[in-house]
C-alpha cells in the first residue's frame, strides 16, 4: 500500500496529528508493555490478561505499535524491535521509560495551555515527582558523556552540584574528583539517593537538603554546576542564583551552566522555542533563553572570562572567579 501524499506546505498538518503516535507510546509505557513483551505469550490474548486490560484494545495498541516501528509482529505473536529493547525495557542502561512517564504527566498539563494564554498563570494540574526526577536522570545519562569530554577538571578539588536533581552529574564527576555535593530539595535528594546508592557511590558524594534559590549553599567550591536550573525561573532569579555561587566560589574557581540554546530570534532550534511553553505552562516565569542572555547574567554575578561550548543538544556557559 502506498504512503498517503501530503502536500510540502501542509507538513504542519502531519505534526499537529502526531499527538495519535505519542499517545500510544505513552499508554504503552504507562501499562509497562514494553517490559511485558521480554517474556513468555507474547499475544495480545497473553497480554491483556498480564495488564488486566481489554484484549481488542490491547490488540489494537500492539498493532499500532508495530505500524510506528517499535514492535514486530509475525502471526499472532509480538515483540519489541531493537529500538524499544534498548530505550523502553526498564533496566536497561540506556532506559528512557521515566521520562516517558514524565511527558504522560505534561500531556495533562498542556491540556490547559488555552487557559495559561489567556490567563499567563500556569496549568499545573498533575505532577508525579518520582517520574520527573528519574526521567532527568535518563535524558542526562544520554548526553553524561559528551558534557565530561567538555570540561576541564585540571585541579578542581571541590564541587558542587547545584539542583543536580537526581545526581547524574554528580556520579559522572565523582569519578573525576573526590569532593562532591549535591545540593537539591529534601524530596528529590530521597531518589537522588537511591541512584547514587545504586552506582557505588553513596559514601563518596554528600548531599545538602535544601531549597537552592534562597538556603545557604556552603563555600569553598573550585567548580559549581548548574545544570538545566536556569529555565525555571526569571530574570531576576536567575541572577541571584548566580550570584549566590560566585560568592560560595574559590577564587580562581569557575561555574558552569547547562541549558538548551535558543537562538537571539527566540525561534530555533525547535526543541528549545517548544521546551519554553513548557516552562510557560508550569512555571510563573520561567522560559528558555539564549546563550548571550546567559553571558550577560554571568558578568553581572561577577563572573569574567566567560566562555560558550555548544553541544549536540545543549550549551555550556563558564565563568570564572577572578
Amino acid at each position: 500500500m502506498k504512503k498517503p501524499f501530503i502536500r510540502k506546505d501542509l507538513s504542519w498538518l502531519r505534526q499537529v496529528s502526531s499527538f495519535a503516535s505519542s499517545r500510544i507510546i505513552l499508554t504503552a509505557n504507562n501499562f509497562r508493555f514494553f517490559d511485558h513483551l521480554t517474556l513468555p505469550g507474547k499475544t495480545a490474548q497473553a497480554l491483556a490478561r498480564r495488564i488486566s486490560a481489554d484484549k481488542r484494545a490491547t490488540e489494537m495498541l500492539l498493532n499500532s505499535l508495530a505500524a510506528i516501528g517499535l514492535l514486530r509482529k509475525k502471526n499472532l505473536s509480538y515483540s519489541n524491535s531493537p529500538v524499544a529493547s534498548r530505550y523502553l525495557v526498564s533496566g536497561k542502561p540506556d532506559y528512557q521509560g521515566d521520562i516517558l512517564r514524565h511527558y504522560s504527566t505534561l500531556w495533562d498539563n498542556w491540556s490547559g495551555l488555552d487557559t495559561v494564554l489567556k490567563t499567563g498563570k500556569p496549568h499545573r494540574k498533575v505532577h508525579d515527582h518520582e517520574s520527573f526526577i528519574l526521567g532527568m536522570h535518563n535524558l542526562a545519562s544520554l548526553r553524561t558523556k559528551e558534557f565530561m569530554r567538555s570540561l576541564d577538571l585540571k585541579g578542581v578539588k571541590k564541587i558542587l552540584d547545584l539542583g543536580g536533581g537526581p545526581g547524574t552529574y554528580s556520579i559522572a564527576l565523582a569519578q573525576k574528583c573526590k569532593d562532591i555535593t549535591l545540593m537539591d530539595f529534601p524530596e528529590t535528594l530521597k531518589i537522588a539517593r537511591k541512584v547514587i546508592g545504586k552506582a557505588g557511590l553513596g559514601q563518596k558524594i554528600k548531599l545538602l537538603p535544601g531549597d537552592f534559590t534562597s538556603d545557604y549553599m556552603g563555600s569553598g567550591y573550585d567548580f559549581i554546576l548548574i545544570s538545566q536550573i536556569l529555565h525555571a525561573y526569571d530574570e531576576k532569579a536567575c541572577i541571584a542564583m548566580l550570584k549566590k555561587s560566585f560568592r560560595a566560589l574559590n577564587s580562581g574557581g569557575r561555574a558552569v551552566v547547562q541549558e538548551f540554546p535558543l537562538d537571539e530570534m527566540r525561534t530555533s532550534p525547535l526543541p528549545s522555542a517548544l521546551f519554553a511553553i513548557n516552562m510557560l505552562v508550569h512555571t510563573t516565569g520561567g522560559n528558555t533563553y539564549t546563550p548571550k542572555e546567559m553571558s550577560g547574567w554571568m558578568k553581572k554575578a561577577g563572573f569574567s572570562n566567560i566562555k560558550t561550548t555548544m553541544l549536540e543538544e545543549t550549551v555550556l556557559i563558564e565563568g570564572w572567579k577572578k
